[in-house]
């Protein structure tokens, strides 16, 4: 299967119209996690792919590193350009599947929820321990399709399909229209494993968009529901397997021939073969 690289993606529809406080609660309990992982520390180079807005690399610059954010969509590179001021964060527009950057450049690179739109991950993650320096990290975020949520909500369906209690079209665990890989914890750990050693690995939030969840928040008063999610994120820092997101540190293997031997090929999680070009889908 031969996919492409959509050069005009945008952000529409990644929140929902409507927004429950489990919503509010995981988007910025996600954003936080990450940029705690990353740990500047005393600053450094930090690469952020699939910056969309660059909202996330801004926060880095803004923390002491010296932050790049890379999007192949010229509309979120202009989005970005509307929202940070010159010099506070560099701009490239490219593809993760073959970053234009040096060998051991990076001190950090950083993909928050954004490798399941990549039209081939694997190759991405062997480009992200390419640029890596030796003691360099990746932090990489991204959204749990196997989480205890997704497996309420399948069992869920079929029998409130019976009695008419579901409504039509997509459902929150089904996968979007714009992914192209289905992840789960262990298919983020296998991809890792080929080029990385993975040093942390947290869960956040349980029961997104599980059905009925955030209605029911939204009926209990402000405390007792924000309360009750971080009691659950709090367990799903243990139980990253069924969390609603996963967030993985890791550190490169070795230093092995960029965008050489197999790896150049990578496995869709869906279970195909993808090889990527640039183009308009």
């Amino acid at each position: 299967m031969q996919g492409k690289v959509d050069l005009d993606w945008d952000d529409a529809g990644v929140v929902p119209e409507k927004v429950y406080p489990d919503t509010t609660f995981i988007f910025a309990r996600m954003a936080e996690a990450t940029w705690e992982m990353v740990d500047l520390g005393e600053g450094g180079r930090v690469l952020d792919i699939g910056c969309g807005r660059a909202v996330d690399a801004l926060e880095l610059a803004r923390r002491g590193g010296k932050a790049v954010g890379l999007d192949p969509s010229g509309k979120m590179i202009r989005e970005a350009k509307r929202y940070i001021s010159d010099g506070e964060v560099a701009l490239v527009r490219g593809v993760g599947e073959a970053l234009p950057f040096k060998r051991h450049s990076l001190d950090k690179v950083m993909c928050k929820g954004a490798l399941d739109h990549f039209v081939d991950a694997a190759r991405t993650m062997e480009e992200m321990s390419q640029v890596l320096k030796p003691e360099g990290a990746a932090i990489i975020a991204i959204a749990n399709f196997e989480s205890l949520s997704c497996r309420l909500g399948r069992l869920w369906y079929p029998i409130a399909k019976r009695f008419n209690r579901a409504k039509d079209g997509r459902t929150p665990w089904e996968i979007p229209p714009d992914h192209t890989c289905k992840f789960d914890y262990w298919l983020l750990r296998r991809l890792a494993d080929r080029h990385f050693q993975v040093k942390e690995t947290i869960g956040i939030s349980l029961l997104w968009t599980a059905p009925y969840w955030g209605k029911t928040l939204a009926l209990l008063p402000r405390g007792v529901s924000a309360t009750i999610l971080v009691l659950l994120d709090r367990l799903a820092r243990r139980f990253p397997s069924l969390s609603d997101v996963i967030i993985i540190k890791c550190t490169p293997k070795g230093i092995t021939m960029k965008n050489g031997g197999p790896a150049t090929q990578g496995v869709c999680p869906t279970g195909g073969t993808k090889m990527f070009r640039i183009g308009k889908s």
